[in-house]
């Protein structure tokens, strides 16, 4: 399955709507918007490579390095605060 048709159904929501004489409670999905879901890819892969260089850098030096855990931390940051501020938006 491919990371944007992941992040999609992984950001969608479901809500229930109203109900009529027929059913009893109407379900409507909403999906997100495109660029939100591109943004969301692009730091997605933005975290994997940044862990795919830490990993390669405690490997071949042999030590932990800060600034690319730090630059881990601004990732994950990042796509916390957008999924938050989407979901209370």
């Amino acid at each position: 399955m491919d990371l944007k048709r992941l992040v999609t159904r992984g950001l969608s929501r479901r809500r229930v709507v109203g109900s009529s004489k027929t059913r009893k409670a109407r379900v409507r999905g909403e999906e997100p918007g495109e660029a939100f879901v591109l943004i969301v890819c692009l730091m997605v892969l933005f975290f994997l490579g940044l862990v795919g260089l830490e990993v390669v850098h405690m490997v071949w030096m042999g030590s932990w390095n800060d600034v690319i855990f730090n630059g881990i931390m601004l990732v994950v940051g990042t796509i916390v605060g957008a999924i938050w501020g989407r979901n209370t938006g």
